[in-house]
């Protein structure tokens, strides 16, 4: 999924990396995707035990599903990131593509894989502009991120130029909604809950504005720092 087709056309996972990449002009240096993903036989031979031994630094995951963004230092003072999507989540996109149908077989799986990518380049981008970002953030921007690309992809099939509200508030209910945060640490569920919350907040009002004004409002959005995008979306 994440390689370029024998026609050179864009994966997936290239596609997404385009619209996230372009939606926040980000600059994050990251070329060749497929070669920051790894599924299990990688993570059990390269990450498993380092892991169980705490030498991942940070570890960023999708509630529920396993997929991860895993973070560590590398041997020469910079930041390895990796992403890990099981191979049963990829089974399941590949029998359920999401750039022909988005529904409820398939938007779970869907909206780990754009989350999961989403923390990779916004760590990326963060590292090299020494910026700040926090586990709360990577989650809102996520969150924020995967209602966007879902509306993308949707509008995409329909071939319309808006989705009807019921449309978006099928996307909304399944990303914010449905309230799966089965982690066993409150700490982490807490983190999960408060950026739904706000994220639903948050595209509610980029929902309301004209279209021109959407994109310069996003890429405002990206480079505030943590706490002041709370209080963006708190006055807004």
């Amino acid at each position: 999924m994440a390689r370029t087709s024998p026609r050179g056309r864009l994966s997936l996972l290239e596609s997404l990396q385009g619209v996230i990449e372009r939606t926040y002009d980000l600059q994050t240096g990251v070329s060749d995707i497929g070669r920051f993903v790894i599924g299990d036989e990688g993570y059990r031979r390269l990450y498993a035990r380092l892991e169980a031994s705490g030498g991942v630094l940070r570890k960023v995951g999708s509630a529920g599903c396993g997929a991860r963004t895993l973070v560590r230092d590398d041997a020469e003072g910079g930041l390895a990131v990796c992403l890990y999507y099981p191979d049963h989540l990829i089974a399941s996109l590949e029998r359920n593509d999401p750039t022909r149908r988005l529904d409820d077989d398939n938007v779970d799986a869907f909206a780990t894989l754009v989350e999961e990518l989403d923390h990779l380049l916004v760590i990326a981008e963060r590292y090299r502009s020494r910026g700040i970002t926090s586990l709360m953030d990577l989650e809102l921007h996520a969150n924020v991120s995967k209602y966007l690309v879902m509306k993308l992809f949707l509008t995409r099939m329909r071939g319309a130029r808006r989705l009807s509200e019921a449309q978006a508030a099928w996307i909304r209910w399944h990303l914010f909604d449905k309230g799966e945060f089965a982690d066993p640490d409150p700490e982490v569920r807490s983190r999960y809950q408060d950026a739904a919350r706000m994220a639903a907040r948050y595209v509610r009002v980029l929902d309301g504005l004209p279209p021109a004004e959407i994109l310069p409002e996003l890429r405002r959005f990206h480079r505030l720092t943590p706490q002041a995008k709370v209080a963006h979306i708190m006055a807004g």
